[in-house]
C-alpha cells in the first residue's frame, strides 16, 4: 500500500532509534511525532553518492535535501584546481534530481566572471533547478599564493546586476555563502550593497552568517533585512567549533532561534565525495550531532569523540520552524516592494566602512593579518 512520504518520514523520525530522547525538547517532554526534516544545505560529487544520503534521509526522517553546485576545488580542496567543473557539478546535479525525484532540490551554482553564466542558469532553472549557489562572499585563500579563489570581483560588481535583477523579479531563492568579518576587507559592506539594492531578493547567507561569535553582526542583517534567512550548518570541517561555541553558552542561541523563529534553517553541509571516509555512517553520525545540539540538553557524538556537549533544546514550535517550516516558507516568498527597516549601524556589524565605491574590490589581507582561511568569526 503507497504511503504518503511525509506521513512515512514523520513515522520514521518518532521510531528511529534513540528518538525518544532525540526529539525531547524543554517544553514538549513527547517524542515530536508531527516533526520532518529538510536539510537546505549540501553539496555532492555526483549521483553515484546520492543513495547514502536517501539511505539516511530515509532513517532519521529526511524528507528533502538541498543539493548546492560545488567547484572542483569544494569537492577536493586542492587549491591548484580552484574554482572549475562548476558546469559539470551542475550536470550531477539534475541527474539528482530526475532520478529521486521530490526526494532533492538541484541549487547549481554560477561563476561570477562567466559571460554566460546567466544564460546557463536560465536553462537550469527550465530543466528544474529550484534556486541560485553563490561563492561570491566566501574569503578561501589559496595556500602559496594568497589569491582568493571564490572572489574575483566584488558582490556588487556590474557583472552580477544581471543576475540579481532575474532573481529578484522571478522569485528565485539565492544562497550566498559571505564572510563579512573585518577580515576580509569589504565583504560586509558588498554584501550590504547587494542586499540594499535588491531587497524583494530572498537571500539565504549560511553557516550564522559567520557571525555566529558576532552576534550582534548576525542581528543587525536579520533586523535589518527582512528576506535574508541563514542555515545552522557548519559543515563537518567547522562542526566542533561550532558546536563547542554553542555548547558554551547554549542560552545565547536560544535566545537567537526564539528571537528570529522564521530565519533559522536546517543544513549540515558535508560535501558527500567517493572518499571512503564518507560513509552512510559517516553521514548518520554528522545528521545526529546536528539533531541533538537542536534538540538535547546534553549529548555525546563520535564527530567530536571525549567530549559531552550542551544542546539547545528547542521547543516543538521552534523546532518545527528549523526543521522544515521555514525553508518551506523561504521557498514560497515572492516578496514585492520590501522597505529595508532601517540604515546599518555598523558598530553592531563591528566592522569599520571603508569609504569603497560601488562594485570595487579588495585584495586578500596578508597571511600574516588574515590567519589560515578561519571558518567562523
Amino acid at each position: 500500500m503507497k504511503m504518503n512520504r511525509r506521513a512515512f518520514l514523520r513515522r520514521n523520525l518518532a521510531t528511529v532509534a534513540g528518538s525518544a530522547s532525540l526529539l525531547r525538547c524543554s517544553a514538549d517532554p513527547e517524542p515530536a511525532k508531527k516533526s520532518s526534516i529538510i536539510n537546505v544545505h549540501e553539496h555532492i560529487q555526483s549521483l553515484e553518492q546520492a543513495k547514502v544520503h536517501v539511505t539516511v534521509m530515509d532513517q532519521l526522517g529526511v524528507e528533502r535535501m538541498a543539493l548546492l553546485g560545488s567547484s572542483w576545488f569544494t569537492i577536493t580542496l586542492r587549491d591548484e584546481v580552484g574554482f572549475t567543473r562548476y558546469d559539470e557539478n551542475n550536470e550531477e546535479l539534475m541527474k539528482i534530481v530526475r532520478a529521486y525525484p521530490g526526494r532533492f532540490d538541484a541549487w547549481p551554482v554560477i561563476n561570477p566572471v562567466d559571460p554566460q553564466k546567466l544564460d546557463k542558469f536560465k536553462a537550469l532553472m527550465d530543466r528544474g533547478a529550484t534556486g541560485l549557489k553563490l561563492f561570491t562572499g566566501h574569503g578561501y585563500t589559496t595556500k602559496k599564493t594568497n589569491e582568493y579563489i571564490f572572489h574575483p570581483i566584488a558582490m556588487d560588481d556590474p557583472q552580477m546586476m544581471p543576475v540579481y535583477e532575474h532573481c529578484e523579479k522571478n522569485g528565485i531563492t539565492v544562497l550566498i555563502h559571505v564572510n563579512p568579518s573585518p577580515i576580509k576587507p569589504g565583504f560586509c559592506e558588498e554584501f550590504v550593497s547587494v542586499l540594499q539594492q535588491f531587497p524583494d531578493m530572498v537571500v539565504n547567507c549560511p553557516h550564522f552568517m559567520l557571525s555566529s561569535l558576532k552576534d550582534s553582526r548576525l542581528r543587525e542583517f536579520l533586523d535589518v533585512f527582512p528576506n535574508l534567512y541563514t542555515d545552522i550548518s557548519f559543515g563537518s570541517f567547522f562542526m566542533k567549533a561550532g558546536f563547542t561555541r554553542i555548547s558554551k553558552n547554549p542560552v545565547k542561541f536560544q535566545k537567537l532561534f526564539a528571537d528570529y523563529p522564521n530565519r533559522f534553517m536546517f543544513g549540515t553541509d558535508l560535501v558527500l565525495t567517493e572518499s571512503q571516509q564518507k560513509s552512510e555512517e559517516w553521514v548518520h553520525s554528522q545528521f545526529r550531532a546536528y539533531l541533538d545540539m537542536l534538540t538535547r540538553e546534553t549529548y555525546t557524538t563520535s564527530c567530536i569523540p571525549g567530549e559531552t556537549l550542551r544542546g539547545v533544546t528547542l521547543s516543538k514550535e521552534l523546532l518545527d520552524g528549523v526543521l522544515f517550516r521555514n525553508y518551506e516558507k523561504f521557498l514560497a516568498r515572492k516578496p514585492r516592494g520590501t522597505r529595508i527597516a532601517r540604515p546599518i549601524n555598523w558598530r553592531n556589524m563591528g566592522v569599520t566602512p571603508t569609504g569603497r565605491e560601488p562594485g570595487q574590490a579588495f585584495p586578500p589581507p596578508s597571511k600574516k593579518s588574515n590567519g589560515a582561511n578561519p571558518g567562523e568569526v
